[in-house]
C-alpha cells in the first residue's frame, strides 16, 4: 500500500470536515433578527447578539431549551456566539429586547 503524500492527508481532512468548514463560512446564509414578535420556522446552527439581548424564547428541534442553555431572565451581551450542537437547529426564538442574527444551515 503506498504511503500517503501530505495533499492526499488534506484532501481527505477537508472532504471529511466540508460540513463544518461550510457553517464557518455560512455558506446557509443569515437572517437579521428584531423585535420582541417569535421569529420561528428557522434552521439554524448559530446566533450572535448584536445587541444586549433578552431572550424568552429558545427553541432547538422543536424543543424549549431557554432553561438548558442557561438563558432565562439573563442578558446576552452583545457580541456573543451562541451555537447549538452539530447537527442540532435553532428553530424558533423571541426576545424581550435587543437583536441578533441566525446563522442558517
Amino acid at each position: 500500500m503506498a504511503a500517503t503524500t501530505p495533499a492526499e492527508a488534506f484532501a481527505k481532512v477537508t472532504a471529511t470536515n466540508s460540513t463544518d468548514l461550510n457553517n464557518v463560512i455560512a455558506t446557509g446564509g443569515f437572517k437579521m433578527l428584531t423585535g420582541t414578535g417569535a421569529h420561528t420556522s428557522l434552521t439554524g446552527y448559530a446566533i450572535v447578539a448584536n445587541t444586549d439581548t433578552v431572550f424568552t424564547v429558545f427553541t432547538v428541534n422543536g424543543v424549549a431549551k431557554l432553561s438548558d442553555y442557561g438563558l432565562s431572565g439573563i442578558t446576552v451581551k452583545a457580541g456573543a456566539y451562541l451555537p447549538v450542537p452539530k447537527g442540532d437547529q435553532i428553530t424558533a426564538i423571541t426576545m424581550a429586547s435587543g437583536d441578533c442574527i441566525i446563522y442558517m444551515l
